[in-house]
């Protein structure tokens, strides 16, 4: 969103030092939010909402209406009983208009196919959905940033970050949003003045895991508020609250309407006070139109037709009991007759059976249900209708999708990709410092596992004698490291889907900066984690009493390229795979990877799983880790005087037994760095995938 600026803003821009006032992006623009009152401190006056109310508004926008015609959606499962793909259409050639200044609810019984309209209309579904969507006469191409950017969704889940603040969140939303183009001085006032009028100023300091249901709710409306869409979609947004707060929310969403927006929300059985406060209503059953038109006028709609709604009966109860054909109704009639009515409200021509209507909507006790069946059957086949009146099924659906072209649509600035990666990586940093158990968790482990290796391998390293101890100590370390490297990232991205795609589906931020931030934090961190284990057991274990210095140092590097390989590994089957698969399914590779270079010798594999020692990361670590410490021309190791015979006095002789003599440290490396950057890429992949599957 973009602040209309004022000479006082334009005062206030000049005078502060705020990160993004100028194109070149700075490191400084994710401040926390215990910095914003410093850098405001010069004109404390210039951030009161409640001042200059005349000087802030909103952009304004040209009113969006929302219209549809022949929608359908058909849902497509792979049926392992008959061994086929089958399909089933949930919405059955649906048409209809949403109007700017309107607040439309969207009603229906369970399974009716309200949320699943709402999913097309937005664009969040798109495999399957045929028909014509349009804005404001133009089709809307659901994959096309010119239309996206119209619309804000936002879903039934309140997906949002606990560690931040009301106000962290709304700022790191306007930094991602609204880039360095606009002033932070502007975004900090415009946060401020949607946070005043959404009720949620008084919480500017409150972090979003405290926030009660409804303030959450109205949360996750500012986020999206911040670019000011002229459409917002909303998915149940009163699930779960208690009366007062789905109050507040209607309210909310009713006023955010009436300043020009079209607001659509699906609702489940609203009281009936909640219910007068809608404009406009669309009834759904059976996936197709029970009533549309205004909410004042669904009780004399079905008076007319002979359904009468008791005094003090709520009329949201009354149409969901008609919806589901109690009072003895014939619902497919009900369902024509308002497709006549909505033909007739808008003005287009309609040429219809009207012999079909003259029927009473009573069903009779005698007709089948093969028989109803066979009448909607006939409705959806028959009334399917353009602008003119014609068959829409005789209309060229990509020819008009073709040659519609927005004329309204203004594209925002794009926020460059480096600015979106500095905005992500500090919002992913100030997360992790406030919810630092993890962290914490793997750094102990790592000093507690080298205490206890240390203990048990204590002087292996030094020896002849005690090598097999030493070799068992380096596997076991880089088991370790590889474990850690894993498991600790796997759950990662399964905890972020949810955030993630309504960000990213709304326009956040692209999907490579967000990764970048990710594994930019996440890199350093297991590396630090294992860097201590590392020092303190091979200094344990005896391994520092060798004079070469440069030999801790590789077998250092071995095990962070391997841990580094887990993580990326752990990454790609936690984005890939559902939770409960993935933490089954990561061990089992590791396993399958770790046996190969350690007490098997290559000529002793099976010729048809060679190719697993070839591409093994764990190998290539384990053996530049043995390497590293028996390798490179190693001086012979002394043999404790009680001690008759030391077979591996000669440390060349050692790895002549393990079959890994002749060992290169650049190829094993060169391959352990291959496989991180390709499992990286998958994971890219993976999530696209993920976030784009529609």
């Amino acid at each position: 969103m973009t602040i209309v600026k004022t000479e006082a803003i334009q005062a206030q821009a000049t005078t502060l030092a705020g990160c993004c006032q100028s194109d070149n992006i700075s490191t400084d623009c994710g401040s926390s939010m215990e910095d914003i009152d410093e850098r405001i401190k010069m004109d404390p006056s210039s951030v009161d909402p409640e001042q200059d109310d005349e000087k802030y508004s909103f952009p304004k926008r040209e009113p969006v209406d929302v219209e549809f015609k022949d929608l359908r959606f058909t849902a497509s499962r792979f049926s392992l009983k008959n061994f086929k793909v089958e399909h089933k259409e949930i919405l059955h050639g649906v048409n209809g208009a949403f109007r700017s200044n309107e607040l439309t609810a969207i009603m229906g019984p369970s399974g009716s196919g309200k949320t699943t309209l709402l999913n097309s209309l937005a664009g969040y579904v798109n495999t399957g959905v045929s028909g014509l969507v349009q804005f404001n006469g133009e089709t809307r191409h659901a994959n096309s940033d010119k239309f996206r950017h119209l619309a804000a969704y936002i879903h039934q889940d309140d997906e949002l970050r606990p560690w931040l603040t009301t106000g962290e969140s709304m700022m790191f939303a306007a930094h991602l949003k609204l880039g360095y183009h606009v002033s932070y001085a502007e975004k900090y006032k415009a946060v401020k003045k949607i946070l005043f009028l959404l009720g949620l100023d008084k919480r500017f300091n409150t972090r979003a895991g405290n926030l009660s249901g409804g303030q959450k709710k109205r949360l996750a409306i500012a986020l999206e508020m911040i670019s000011n869409p002229p459409i917002l979609y909303l998915d149940e947004p009163t699930t779960g609250l208690d009366s007062s707060s789905t109050t507040q929310c209607i309210k909310l969403l009713k006023r955010l309407a009436q300043q020009g927006r079209t607001v659509i929300a699906t609702i489940h059985q609203p009281s009936a006070l909640l219910f007068e406060m809608f404009d406009k209503l669309y009834a759904v059953t059976k996936g197709q139109c029970l009533y549309q038109g205004p909410v004042k006028e669904l009780v004399p709609f079905l008076g007319n037709l002979g359904l009468h709604c008791p005094s003090y009966h709520n009329p949201a109860d009354f149409l969901m009991e008609v919806a589901v054909g109690e009072y003895n109704v014939d619902v497919n009639k009900i369902i024509k007759i308002a497709l006549k009515k909505y033909y007739e409200d808008t003005g287009k021509s309609i040429n219809c059976d009207m012999e079909s209507f003259e029927q009473p909507v009573y069903r009779s006790t005698t007709t089948s249900y093969n028989e109803s069946s066979s009448i909607t059957t006939k409705v959806t086949t028959k009334y399917q209708f353009d602008g003119n009146g014609n068959d829409f099924r005789e209309t060229n659906l990509q020819e008009a999708q073709d040659s519609c072209v927005s004329k309204f649509v203004e594209t925002p600035k794009q926020v460059s990709c480096i600015y979106q990666f500095l905005v992500l990586y500090q919002r992913y940093f100030m997360c992790s410092r406030r919810n630092c158990f993890l962290i914490v968790t793997r750094m102990l482990a790592s000093f507690l596992t080298a205490i206890l290796f240390g203990y048990i391998y204590a002087g292996v390293g030094a020896a002849a004698n005690t090598a097999l101890g030493n070799y068992i100590y380096l596997y076991g370390s880089v088991l370790f490291v590889v474990y850690t490297g894993k498991m600790a990232v796997m759950m990662s991205f399964p905890t972020e889907l949810g955030v993630l795609s309504r960000e990213h589906f709304n326009r956040w931020y692209g999907l490579g900066p967000y990764f970048l931030s990710v594994i930019s934090f996440e890199i350093p961190v297991q590396v630090l984690s294992i860097v201590p284990y590392c020092f303190i057991s091979y200094f344990l274990t005896g391994n520092w009493y060798q004079t070469d210095d440069y030999r801790f140092a590789y077998f250092t590097i071995g095990c962070i390229f391997a841990t580094l390989a887990a993580q990326a590994w752990g990454f790609l089957v936690g984005s890939t795979l559902p939770t409960k698969i993935a933490v089954f399914i990561g061990p089992i590779l590791l396993v399958l990877f770790s046996v190969f270079g350690f007490c098997t010798p290559y000529s002793e594999i099976n010729r048809a799983f060679r190719w697993m020692w070839h591409v093994s990361y764990f190998r290539a670590s384990f053996h530049t880790a043995l390497n590293a410490v028996y390798g490179y021309n190693r001086t012979d190791m002394y043999c404790p005087d009680n001690v008759i015979y030391c077979h591996f006095s000669k440390p060349k002789v050692f790895l002549q037994e393990m079959d890994i003599e002749n060992v290169n440290m650049f190829n094993n490396m060169s391959l352990v760095g291959g496989v991180i950057v390709l499992i990286h890429i998958l994971t890219i992949i993976s999530l696209w995938y993920k976030l784009n599957r529609r």
